[in-house]
């Protein structure tokens, strides 16, 4: 049978035997759940990383939207300005012309003769559209809508 001394190395080989599995099972669950954080940590990253590259993308998107709309508005301001100045020199046209309605003009020669616009007007064709007095030629030269050109004497 075995004494005392043998069953108290039994049971401390035995105890050093349970005490390294111990140790042992310890180890691999303390490796199993670092594995398992560090793959949750690899998720989450890849997962923080997509949705970073999504905001990106929408960001891109949000800008090129802006400076379509920055563009159009620019666009939109030069047309409005243009029709804005047009409208106040088509406003300044009918004063000018008013003005000149109410002016007496007569256009006298060296030599004594005289003409008004209204008389200047009766002698050029229908469609011309400017007329050049050169009273020292004593002529009334004349362009016509479609670019036809010509004169006339003016006495």
């Amino acid at each position: 049978m075995a004494t005392v001394k043998e069953k108290a190395e039994t049971v401390e080989k035995k105890t050093k035997a349970a005490t390294r599995k111990a140790a042992d099972k310890a180890a691999a669950t303390t490796i199993e759940a670092k594995k398992t954080t560090r793959a949750t940590a690899r998720k989450a990253q890849a997962k923080a990383e997509a949705a970073g590259a999504q905001i990106a993308e929408k960001a891109a998107v949000a800008e090129i939207e802006a400076k379509k709309v920055a563009s159009k508005v620019k666009r939109t301001a030069k047309a409005t300005t243009a029709k804005a100045k047009a409208a106040v020199e088509t406003a300044k046209a009918p004063a000018k012309k008013a003005r000149a309605a109410k002016l007496e003009i007569v256009i006298q020669s060296v030599m004594g003769g005289a003409i008004t616009p209204e008389e200047i007007a009766a002698k050029l064709p229908k469609g011309a559209v400017s007329a050049y007095v050169k009273v020292e030629e004593n002529k009334i030269y004349w362009v016509a809508k479609d670019g036809e050109t010509g004169s006339v004497e003016i006495w």
